[in-house]
């Protein structure tokens, strides 16, 4: 790696707790300057501008989060034991983010869809790269015989991942694991009632 590859990814990784806990408007040049020590010049060295600060770090964040999750189900042999320490990864994951401020991805969707309308293809692209993830191991799962064949994937996928970041939300904004503890039952009735 190069000094300018580390000074950018220096950089990715002192602001991308930033930007998800103030989102890109609450997040101003002063704090990147603070959280990184550099100049405004040195940022802008790197960067085109703020904007791509802000991506790059969503991604950051998005890849850390996948990396964890990942480490969670590697070694699980099965589809179904996969899928439940998924849930019980984003069960965890509620209150100890990898990254500060909670989930990227239902942040940066909340600041993209009125905001910072220019991220809206990057976290779409993001959304629905998860829900294929979840439904590829429903779809596994069903080719080696574990859950009932012609169940609908998408919706599924759909299901749990959108009752998992409403989960997300309600939990950090009410203080409670209650919300997410629900929904984890839930998902997982899901996983039973489908599995032979």
């Amino acid at each position: 790696m190069t000094k300018s590859e580390r000074t950018r990814q220096f950089i990715i990784e002192k602001t991308a707790p930033l930007f998800n806990t103030k989102g890109y408007d609450g997040t101003s040049m002063s704090d990147l300057i603070q959280a990184t020590g550099l100049t405004k010049g040195s940022l802008y060295g790197n960067f085109k501008d703020k904007e791509e600060i802000s991506v790059e770090a969503f991604r950051y964040s998005i890849g850390k989060v996948r990396e964890l999750a990942r480490t969670e189900l590697n070694g699980l042999l099965t589809y179904k034991k996969q899928l439940s320490a998924l849930l019980d990864f984003y069960s965890r994951y509620v209150f100890d983010p990898p990254v500060k401020g909670g989930c990227p991805l239902l942040n940066m969707a909340i600041d993209a869809d009125d905001n910072h309308v220019s991220m809206r293809s990057v976290v779409t692209k993001e959304l629905m790269a998860t829900v294929n993830f979840i439904s590829d191991l429903l779809k596994d799962g069903v080719k080696a015989g574990e859950f009932t064949k012609g169940i609908k994937t998408m919706d599924i996928a759909y299901t749990f991942f959108c009752s998992i970041e409403g989960a997300i939300m309600f939990s950090r904004v009410e203080r409670s694991r209650e919300p997410m503890d629900i929904v984890v039952k839930h998902c997982k009735s899901i996983l039973e009632q489908i599995s032979k």
